[in-house]
């Protein structure tokens, strides 16, 4: 079954485009929501602001009485005197209103007693008339009984209609007069006691906006004020259907706008993901050589380094394949070539078969064997297979041994070799750490000068265990000493190739030291020539 392939760039470009959109839809969809909720609550808080003087009147009233009732009955008493039970009822129902309606007045009145006071200033003239404080508390205690509107009021009000009106009343009660209540408040208002408790006024649903009465710091009582607006209503309706549309232009806005950012924010990333890309390509065409151009400093830009660096390893792994299987090749056709020109000197009976001759053919065939020996136990150690079986060594005895073995040869080379050490314990493989030092003390007879010498010491500390072969002039190079231990790599050819050096042997001493835990490095010797440090962990002592 085929299943369509998905570009990155595309699964990058929907993602973001499908979150800005489910981010922008959850946001609005909350907003408005949450208008709908609370928006007659935020207007009810609004119009409560407008009723700061109702506050304080109440505040009052609740301090010279002390009972929410008392204060009630005390001015019903105060107004109409005796009041039978359905008066007082009925009373009782009006009293807020009215108590809002004197706390307007008392706003309009100061309001007008500013303006007037001003223009007096203003003008130096006498002609305006300013209010006397003492007619605000004579409307309070004449309230009539009943309310009555005056629909015949025009505003501003003045002094001489109010006298006026209040004269027209032939039972001996002023007339009330109201102020006009353009916002409805007051027949909206509900008295409440400190446990919010419905005291008089009109009873208010969950969305109340509720105002705290203090007197003396404590909260007496609560004024309460029913929202004018609900969500049904064809004002609320109206409101949010015009919200609405802005909500609907500002997703349509928002949703172009997520379509350009996620549009760059895809392209952003998909040209150097297509680079990558077109890399590892170039990677698998063999093309090591590449290199992939990505200048940024995030998780890509590494991603870039890193894989230039594997185009280099890889490409130095293949010259040195290249390099290898050239030498392997010349090393192999060498022996093999005079091999080949021995026996046809033979066959041709230019050459008898003479002990000599034999002789000569046989340091070749030797001369392959040790060479495909090495070759197959780098090959080994490259793929990890090197078979090591350790045991309790005493690596000191070794090297005595095999310096023994090969005295004679640096007596007739005309070398002195000398070795000093102390016993040690580890835990090697014999037969390879003796190939080790085969190699390195024979490395070193090979390219030491006649009465030259060569030195082997030992140096143990309380982690490491370390042999080290010092040998004199043939001096070397800096450059030199870093390609020691490379396959093939001979510091002086013919010499090595006179005395039957493959080219090999360093390298092969360095992987089976790592074979065996241990490290195999070369520094310069203070005789002036090489010196091989070969080192081995003590921890090892408790392998195997």
């Amino acid at each position: 079954m085929n299943i369509r392939r998905v570009p990155i760039a595309l699964r990058l470009f929907l993602t973001v485009l499908f979150a800005s959109l489910l981010i922008t839809t959850v946001s609005l969809g909350v907003l408005h929501w949450t208008m709908q909720k609370n928006f007659a609550r935020y207007v009810a808080d609004v119009e409560m602001q407008k009723l700061d003087l109702l506050v304080n009147n109440l505040s009052g009233v609740y301090s010279m009485h002390h009972d929410w009732g008392n204060a009630i009955q005390a001015q019903i008493l105060q107004i109409e005197g005796e009041a039978g039970p359905e008066d007082y009822d009925r009373l009782s129902r009006w009293w807020l209103r009215r108590q809002y309606d004197i706390a307007q007045q008392q706003r309009y009145f100061e309001e007008h007693r500013l303006m007037n006071v001003a223009a007096a200033v203003n003008s130096n003239s006498q002609t305006q008339s300013v209010i006397d404080p003492e007619e605000l508390r004579h409307i309070e205690l004449n309230l009539p009984s009943e309310y009555v509107p005056f629909e015949g009021l025009n505003f501003p009000l003045n002094m001489s209609s109010f006298r006026s009106d209040q004269k027209q009343n032939n039972d001996g009660k002023k007339q009330f007069i109201s102020m006009p209540d353009r916002l409805g408040l007051g027949t909206r208002l509900g008295l409440y006691d400190a446990k919010k408790q419905f005291i008089v006024g009109e009873p208010s649903p969950a969305q109340t906006s509720w105002r705290p009465i203090v007197v003396d710091q404590k909260v007496v009582g609560y004024l309460a004020l029913k929202p004018v607006l609900e969500q049904d209503d064809a004002l609320s309706i109206n409101f949010f259907s015009n919200q609405k549309r802005y909500l609907f232009l500002i997703y349509g806005l928002s949703f172009l706008a997520s379509l350009i950012v996620a549009l760059l924010l895809a392209t952003y990333f998909k040209k150097p993901i297509q680079r990558l890309l077109n890399g590892t390509r170039e990677l698998t065409k063999g093309n090591y050589q590449h290199q992939v151009m990505v200048n940024r400093n995030d998780e890509l830009g590494d991603l870039s380094q890193q894989l230039n660096q594997l185009a280099s390893i890889l490409d130095q792994h293949e010259t040195s394949r290249r390099q290898w299987v050239a030498d392997t090749s010349h090393e192999l056709k060498t022996p093999l070539a005079v091999l080949q020109a021995q026996i046809e000197a033979m066959q041709d009976g230019i050459r008898k078969a003479t002990p000599e001759h034999l002789g000569a053919m046989l340091r070749q065939v030797t001369s392959l064997k040790k060479l495909t020996k090495d070759l197959a136990d780098l090959a080994q150690a490259d793929a990890q297979q090197l078979s090591c079986y350790f045991t309790s060594v005493n690596p000191w005895q070794v090297i005595q041994q095999e310096v023994e073995n090969f005295k004679p040869s640096f007596a007739q080379a005309n070398i002195q070799l000398s070795a000093t050490g102390q016993d040690a314990t580890l835990q090697l493989d014999v037969d390879r750490f003796k190939q080790i030092m085969v190699n390195l003390i024979g490395n070193s007879l090979r390219y030491t000068d006649a009465e030259g010498q060569v030195q082997i010491h030992t140096h143990e500390s309380a982690d490491e265990w370390t042999v080290y072969v010092d040998d004199s002039p043939l001096g070397l190079s800096d450059e030199q000493l870093v390609r020691l231990g490379e396959r093939f790599y001979r510091v002086d050819d013919s010499r090595t190739r006179a005395t039957g050096g493959t080219g090999l042997g360093l390298a092969l001493s360095r992987q089976i030291a790592q074979a065996l835990g241990g490290t195999l490095s070369f520094e310069h010797s203070p005789l002036g020539g090489l010196r091989c440090k070969l080192t081995f962990p003590k921890t090892l002592q408790n392998q195997g």
